[in-house]
């Protein structure tokens, strides 16, 4: 008996009463994706104007649309969250990159990168501050602050490493001399926006001697010895 083959159809998928057929459609793709960004920038602009305790009304309203119209694109909150980190993060690495890979001396180099992460929270202080205020997710693609710093601490034991290693240098110190600097850049950024008791060069010169000179040469290891 010989059978005959048909080609698959898509599987029809039950919704409620009604049997929904899912078919690939670039064009309804690629306007959610457009409308996706619209919500996105609508959902920048409201943060800029309102800070970390932006709602999600507000951001509606911003946009034109009721509230369930942007969970529909994000989910909920920590959707629009995860959606915000992933821009911005994608922007600071662009510009960490650069000051990470110029060709200059390595304390020029320190600098240039602490300076870059510093001017880049001063540019944007409510979406920083709005990152830094949301609890984290505890999921594996956790963009929230506590994430994006352990990526930013990865991405700068990279060039560490390979530094060390140029210099002949044990490299096994890239990864914690790495997140050392970037948790304290971190903190001090974060003291640095609520007290502005100094201006940006002056922040990363200290900072820029800490790591390079080390403690031994500060003020404060000398007054121990003297004392």
């Amino acid at each position: 008996m010989t059978s005959t083959r048909h080609s698959r159809s898509p599987r029809p998928e039950r919704t409620g009463a009604r049997t929904v057929t899912r078919r690939h459609d670039p064009t309804r793709d690629a306007r959610r994706a457009a409308r996706r960004e619209e919500l996105l920038s609508g959902a920048i602009a409201v943060i800029r104007r309102d800070g970390p305790l932006a709602s999600m009304d507000a951001i509606a309203a911003e946009a034109g649309v009721t509230k369930p119209i942007v969970y529909r694109h994000f989910g909920d909150r920590d959707g629009l969250t995860q959606a915000v980190a992933a821009q911005f993060s994608g922007q600071l690495f662009d510009e960490l990159r650069t000051a990470l890979g110029a060709e200059a001396e390595p304390e020029a180099v320190l600098r240039a990168t602490i300076d870059a992460y510093l001017a880049f929270i001063e540019r944007d202080p409510q979406i920083y501050r709005f990152l830094v205020q949301q609890p984290p997710t505890g999921g594996a693609d956790n963009l929230t602050l506590a994430g994006f710093v352990r990526q930013v601490g990865q991405e700068v034991s990279v060039v560490v490493g390979e530094r060390l290693r140029q210099a002949g240098a044990d490299s096994g110190a890239a990864e914690p001399w790495a997140f050392g600097l970037v948790g304290m850049v971190h903190l001090a950024g974060d003291w640095w926006l609520e007290r502005r008791s100094m201006p940006r060069s002056r922040l990363v010169d200290y900072l820029t001697a800490l790591v390079w000179n080390g403690m031994g040469a500060s003020a404060l290891a000398q007054e121990g010895d003297e004392s």
